[in-house]
Parts: C-alpha cells; sequence; structure tokens
C-alpha cells in the first residue's frame, strides 16, 4: 500500500492509506500527440503503487539527443511483450504497452519472437523503458525509474490554490498526485525528486492552465496537459507524456524527455539530453492539433 496525504482547503494534512489508484498515461506518440483540448486515443491505465513496467517500443530518437542510444527498428503497435511468469499485452498506437502487477526483481521480459531484456525493478515501483526491437533482438534504450514504495503520495485537487499547489512542489522527496481538472496559474517546482503526476484513465484529464518551471533536481512531470511555457534548468528531470502547448526550455543538464507532444519552439542548452519519441522535436513534426 502507499500512504496519502491529501491536501485540500478543507482537508490539508491528513495522512491516510489507501489501495491502489488509477493513473491515465498521456499517449503523446506521432499519431496520438495532442495539445488543447483534442482527444486521446489508445490510453493506458497505471495502478499507482502496483509494481509495473510500462514499454516504449521503437521510440524516433529526436536530433537533439546526446545519449548513445540503440538504432530503434520499425515495428511499432501490434506487438506481443510479456513478462516470465507475469502479465501479457500488446503494444497500442505510439507502441506503448503497460504491464502489472509484475513480481519484484529481475525478470525476463519477452518482445515479439525475436527479442529478450532481463530487467530488474523494485516493489511498487512503476519503470518507463524505451526498447529497440529488429530482427536482431531487444536492446534497452533509456529508463526511467519511479520509486512508490513507501513514499508519501499527497493528492492536489483543482480547488486548492496555485500558490499551494506550488508550495507541495517545494516539498523534496514525494510524489503530487493532481486530479482531474484544470490548475490556472503559474507552478514552480522547486524541491527535489518530486514527482507530478496527472490523474486521468482515459489520458490527459489533467491541464495546467499556465507555466511551468522545474527549477529543483531529479524532478518529473508525467501525464500533464501544459497550456504555457515549460521552463526547466534543474539537472536530472525526466518529462514523459505530456503535452506542452509553449515554448520548451531546458537548460539542466541530463534531462530525459519521453513521448511527448510540443507545440512551440524547443530549446535545449543542457548537456547530457536524452529525447525519444518527443513530437514537435525534429526529425517528428509538432502534432497537426497544435
Amino acid at each position: 500500500m502507499t500512504p496519502f496525504r491529501r491536501s485540500t482547503q478543507t482537508a490539508r494534512a491528513r495522512t491516510r492509506r489507501r489501495g491502489h489508484v488509477v493513473l491515465g498515461i498521456l499517449l503523446a506518440g506521432i499519431s496520438v500527440a495532442a495539445c488543447g483540448d483534442d482527444g486521446i486515443t489508445d490510453p493506458v491505465a497505471v495502478d499507482l503503487g502496483e509494481t509495473t513496467f510500462v514499454f516504449v517500443l521503437n521510440p524516433t530518437v529526436n536530433d537533439a539527443n546526446e545519449q548513445s542510444v540503440p538504432t530503434p527498428g520499425g515495428s511499432v503497435s501490434g506487438v506481443s511483450v510479456s513478462v516470465q511468469g507475469g502479465p501479457a499485452g500488446t503494444t497500442g498506437t505510439g507502441g506503448v504497452v503497460a504491464l502489472g502487477p509484475v513480481e519484484a526483481g529481475t525478470r525476463t521480459v519477452s518482445f515479439g519472437s525475436t527479442g529478450e531484456l532481463s530487467l530488474s525493478i523494485s516493489s511498487g515501483d512503476l519503470r518507463e523503458v524505451a526498447v529497440a526491437l529488429d530482427g536482431s533482438g531487444a536492446a534497452q534504450m533509456a529508463s526511467v525509474a519511479y520509486q512508490f514504495d513507501g513514499q508519501t503520495v499527497v493528492e492536489i485537487t483543482p480547488d486548492l490554490p496555485i500558490s499551494e499547489v506550488s508550495e507541495e512542489l517545494a516539498k523534496s522527496n514525494q510524489i503530487v498526485l493532481l486530479r482531474g481538472g484544470t490548475y490556472t496559474g503559474a507552478l514552480e517546482f522547486s524541491g527535489s525528486n518530486v514527482t507530478l503526476f496527472g490523474e486521468g484513465a482515459e489520458g490527459g484529464n489533467v491541464t495546467i492552465n499556465g507555466s511551468v518551471t522545474v527549477s529543483g533536481s531529479g524532478n518529473r512531470i508525467r501525464g500533464a496537459r501544459i497550456t504555457g511555457d515549460l521552463s526547466v534548468p534543474g539537472s536530472n528531470a525526466g518529462i514523459s507524456f505530456s503535452s506542452v502547448a509553449g515554448a520548451v526550455t531546458v537548460d539542466g543538464s541530463d534531462a530525459v524527455l519521453l513521448n511527448n507532444a510540443f507545440c512551440g519552439d524547443v530549446t535545449i542548452d543542457g548537456s547530457g539530453l536524452t529525447a525519444l519519441g518527443n513530437a514537435g522535436m525534429p526529425p517528428l513534426a509538432a502534432p497537426a492539433s497544435c
């Protein structure tokens, strides 16, 4: 189980334990990328606190990528993926599949009939893995781990003043779950190791109507729609399955951008960037809906 602290105007600091919460992944691949209010197809749900792999198969390597990664193959959707002794599934639009619950430890994962990877995962974690697959086998391109076991999850609802949402993002080493709705105003991550999760089993249920600054280190945004600009001066940031209508500026080092949709200009000044499957970053065009 994952402990939760609900932060609202009427119940600001209560801590309680509850079961799994289903979170939507905003599928932001080329064919499903969306900015504004466009719909999202083929949503993938993740149970918060349930040990889960999310695989992104053969994402395009963006030109701004600075890390050495295996060359992706051509197969994206309709590829079977199975965890030894655990769940199996088929990649959907954008090459994404979520598999859980998974037994913690080192697991053998099969991709189609040609590839296998040995991957480790800790209890309660969510691990995103970008995989290159062709006829010769499978290789890991990138991996982002979200550690949930024993972590406090702070529930945020749209009625909380935006200044108090930023207060939660200033506290290090916690997970901030944004419930579905629109949050109006500028947000800043000034804490470190803070993860912002956007809720929504249909994907894209969380809109941040304003700009976002990620200034602390090791912070992550996942499953959010940002209508303003996104600025990332902090190091080791991770942005995945999200869309940004405004400009994106990454000044911090060692950022990971995975499967996002960018409608505005993207400027990369930091070093060590990992950039895979991001629409709106060459060679991928911005979504038609921008």
